[in-house]
């Protein structure tokens, strides 16, 4: 379990074992469609965890087999 200051996170990507994450619709449908080989992507607005989604996302496919790679092209 994570330490009590662990728990709220200001900004940034969430740690794959968060506690404070919370699982939405769009997990399970990034997953199945990029478990399904579709072009994927995410848009909405700054701070809502699109980060946290693809990491997630990123870490239950390696955990099946599947080889990942997350490019940042933001620099």
């Amino acid at each position: 379990m994570s330490e009590p200051n662990d728990f709220f996170v200001v900004g940034g990507t969430l740690r794959v074992q968060s506690s404070s994450y919370v699982t939405r619709p769009a997990d399970q449908e990034l997953y199945s469609h990029v478990k399904a080989g579709e072009f994927c992507y995410v848009l909405t607005s700054r701070q809502m965890g699109k980060s946290s989604l693809m990491v997630r996302t990123a870490r239950r496919l390696e955990a099946e087999g599947v080889r990942t790679v997350i490019i940042d092209l933001t620099s």
